[in-house]
């Protein structure tokens, strides 16, 4: 199981983004994350339906899967390249339009 995960608002993404993973701040990035390299990751999510709870697959069972989009940016510090994930905080406009 994974540790727990401290939450905040986005909008303080930017400012986190200069706390390393050991507590100590950042060497060479003022947390302009507009300035990073952005890259996106498209996954899906994915439910198994029908069946009348069936533990075997049957052909009345259906699998829907709905595309989850995530958005990154690429930085990097005097010590390296280090990844945040920014899909909260990128906002609406980059949000995956779906037909």
């Amino acid at each position: 199981m994974a540790p727990p995960t401290e939450l905040f608002p986005s909008t303080q993404l930017p400012l986190r983004a200069q706390t390393s993973l050991t507590g100590t701040k950042r060497k060479g990035f003022n947390g302009d994350l507009k300035a990073c390299e952005f890259l996106e990751m498209l996954q899906y999510s994915c439910e198994v339906s029908g069946g009348g709870g069936k533990t075997e697959r049957s052909r009345e069972q259906r699998v829907r899967c709905w595309p989850v989009e995530r958005f990154f940016r690429r930085c990097h510090d005097q010590k390296g390249l280090f990844m945040v994930e920014t899909t909260a905080w990128e906002g609406k406009e980059k949000r995956f339009k779906g037909p």
